[in-house]
């Protein structure tokens, strides 16, 4: 944790359309170095993001909007990071937050500079943090959670279509043209009306605790990856 000895700052760098981040993620992560994260910078292409840009931008986070060109979160935040030293003076540690592996040179040009560097990358419900490099300890956060397909029994059926109803209610609200919103979105604007992650609500309603494999399995709701994105649908009955 972070001590008035360590004078020195942390930064976090978040590629939004590759990964997302809660509030306790980000505590998690604070919890794992010895400098405070004083500043946090995301990098995305908005419009296409539903109100992340809101979101983030009410925890504290300074917005870059990249074009909407392919791999182009990636490129601004690693020419960014290469030039962290002229912006951030008293950065001691980087956090570098996406599960592309490109971010690798991004690191190297981090330890350039005589940083420590924080790799976080999502693995299913997961995330994981390992300082750069070779460091072979991973610090986990979530539980890992089974994909198997459950068969729904009839006791579930209420929980079930109450939360379909909600989410659907989120799309409507927020979504583009009413029918679609990114998975990630749907489940932060979830989280602000309910002050309950998805996830624990699934859990608590014995719906499993993937978010994902969720809406798979419903008979309104779609999921498919667009550009990197999960992207849920409404479906037309």
């Amino acid at each position: 944790m972070p001590t008035s000895r360590n004078k020195g700052i942390a930064i976090l760098l978040l590629d939004a359309e590759n990964l997302q981040l809660t509030a306790d993620m980000e505590a998690f992560l604070q919890s794992r170095c010895s400098y405070q994260i004083t500043y946090k910078i995301a990098f995305a292409n908005w419009r296409v993001l539903g109100n992340a840009d809101q979101l983030l931008y009410e925890r504290g986070y300074d917005l870059i909007q990249v074009p909407g060109a392919k791999d182009a979160a990636d490129g601004k935040m690693i020419a960014f990071g290469c030039q962290l030293r002229e912006f951030y003076r008293k950065a001691k540690a980087v956090f570098v937050c996406s599960s592309d592996t490109v971010m690798v040179s991004l690191c190297n040009c981090l330890l350039q500079q005589e940083l420590e560097v924080y790799r976080v990358v999502r693995q299913d419900t997961q995330i994981k943090i390992s300082k750069y490099p070779g460091d072979n300890h991973v610090a986990v956060f979530g539980k890992k959670t089974a994909t198997t397909t459950v068969a729904a029994t009839q006791s579930d059926e209420p929980n079930r279509a109450a939360l379909e109803q909600q989410l659907i209610d989120i799309i409507h609200d927020v979504g583009t043209d009413k029918k679609s919103i990114a998975l990630s979105i749907l489940g932060q604007e979830y989280l602000k009306r309910n002050n309950e992650p998805i996830t624990k609500a699934l859990t608590r309603l014995k719906l499993g605790g993937d978010f994902k494999q969720f809406i798979t399995n419903s008979k309104l709701l779609a999921v498919q990856k667009v550009n990197k994105v999960f992207k849920v649908t409404l479906l037309e009955m």
